[in-house]
């Protein structure tokens, strides 16, 4: 594979073609967000991480060493979850993924919902308000979505991007797009 942008472009490519199989397509852009995390100066991923009482699977467990290239502003594990859906992710998706979240101790996650989520960030409704209940509770959910993973060129383009989202979450009171 090329270029970061190129082998992110292969993967969501794959992805998004509807001639694969949904499990396919599900997996691709797994493997989209791993290179891309993998991509990141000090950051190390576990794939595919089952709880102990096999109830509740997490994407990417992310271990971030905070090379002064990487991720300094995020914690030392954070988790993602991948949602390669046709749809907009609801607002119980974005609970679940609080809780997931919560139990494994940890204080941030990444939603990479292939088409956003539902509800309106200003009046912080549907997905939005999930996302506002959980920083309430000490819990914080960056929002990327597909279109942000186009917009990449290298990894240092991930860095500032999720810098962004945490500074905007922060002052937002919810995740954003912006």
């Amino acid at each position: 594979m090329g270029d970061f942008n190129e082998t992110v472009r292969e993967y969501l490519g794959r992805a998004g073609d509807l001639s694969n199989t949904t499990h396919v397509r599900g997996r691709a852009y797994e493997d989209a967000l791993a290179y891309v995390f993998k991509s990141i100066p000090g950051c190390d991923i576990q794939r595919n991480s089952l709880n102990q009482f096999l109830s509740e699977e997490i994407d990417l467990s992310v271990m971030n060493f905070q090379d002064l290239d990487g991720l300094r502003a995020l914690p030392e594990i954070f988790l993602v979850e991948c949602k390669n859906w046709s749809e907009p992710v609801d607002s119980a998706t974005v609970t679940t993924f609080a809780s997931k979240i919560r139990h494994r101790g940890c204080t941030l996650g990444v939603l990479v919902a292939a088409n956003g989520v539902t509800g309106d960030p200003h009046q912080r409704t549907a997905a939005y308000q999930s996302a506002a209940l959980a920083l309430a509770e000490k819990t914080r959910i960056l929002l990327l979505t597909t279109d942000d993973l186009h917009g990449l060129t290298c990894a240092r383009d991930v860095v500032v991007l999720l810098h962004r989202r945490l500074l905007d979450l922060v002052a937002a009171g919810t995740f954003t797009l912006a």
